[in-house]
């Protein structure tokens, strides 16, 4: 078994701008695995839109444990609940458990809006604010709004962000921003609409850090990679059921679950990709429109 990767952990305060982050120990590059969207539903065996989101999350996680590369940290993007169930993140605890116990691999996850957020940010050493990764600082933001599907960030979540980035330049590293919802226009009508609504605050606090910005996200169920003013934003595959791209309305996409792989190097490069489970092992069903 390789050594824990932690240096310290420290549990979240009441003032989340000031915590201290998570530290790990890592030489170069950083090898992060990110998955999102499980939608795990309050028993095991729940599907959503004709899949099994357990059977599919475990066939990703089994595929990224074979495709012969080691992280170095795991990032859940939200919505790891279908409807906020406790037994749902139970399982994902379960499941984070089984698949890092061999590698004494670090994994977090942060809320989505499917998320509850008293249940997600109940698990301490999953849900942190700041991870300090070789050349890298990582902020984890809140982006739900109560009782809406849309992104937006709060005064609070403003200001983790601006500490970040004031300690990513005290530090001379390059900075990493993970929340649920994407920052960025991907081109289906109907989740643009669910962006961040201020999006434009995040991408003014993060041009004021002086080395290399990347932002990942999920909630948007396919994988997008652009380029906004020098910053990286990349969205990650869901777990389960896929959207079909370029899309006005609704649509799901019979390609397979998958996660994202990236490679945050020392020179603030960043190279990633993605890789799918057969979708012929998990068929969603195309006929519904919505999840409901």
């Amino acid at each position: 078994m390789r050594p824990s990767r932690y240096r310290y952990l420290l549990l979240m305060t009441s003032d989340p701008v000031s915590s201290d982050p998570v530290a790990l120990s890592i030489e170069g590059g950083v090898r992060l695995l990110q998955i999102s969207d499980t939608h795990l539903g309050a028993a095991d065996g729940d599907a959503l839109l004709g899949i099994n989101t357990d059977q599919s999350l475990q066939a990703v996680l089994s595929l990224a444990a074979s495709d012969g590369r080691s992280a170095d940290l795991m990032l859940v993007t939200g919505d790891i609940a279908a409807d906020g169930d406790l037994e749902a993140y139970q399982r994902l605890e379960h499941y984070l458990e089984s698949f890092t116990a061999e590698e004494g691999l670090p994994a977090f996850w942060l809320p989505g809006n499917h998320d509850s957020p008293d249940v997600s940010t109940r698990y301490p050493r999953r849900f942190v604010r700041a991870i300090e990764a070789g050349a890298w600082h990582i902020v984890m933001l809140y982006s739900q709004q109560p009782g809406k599907v849309g992104g937006f960030l709060s005064d609070e979540e403003i200001a983790i962000l601006n500490s970040a980035v004031a300690r990513a330049n005290r530090e001379s590293r390059h900075l990493l921003v993970a929340l649920h919802h994407p920052v960025q226009l991907i081109g289906c009508d109907w989740l643009d609409e669910q962006r961040v609504a201020n999006a434009e605050q995040l991408l003014s606090a993060v041009a004021d850090c002086n080395n290399a910005v990347a932002v990942v996200s999920g909630h948007v169920h396919q994988a997008t990679d652009q380029v906004f003013d020098g910053v990286r934003l990349l969205t990650a595959p869901s777990t389960c059921v896929q959207f079909a791209p370029n899309e006005v309305e609704f649509k799901v996409d019979q390609v397979g679950p998958g996660y994202r792989w990236l490679e945050l190097l020392p020179d603030g490069k960043v190279l990633t990709d993605i890789c799918r489970v057969d979708a012929r092992l998990f068929p969603a069903n195309t006929e519904r429109q919505g999840y409901q």
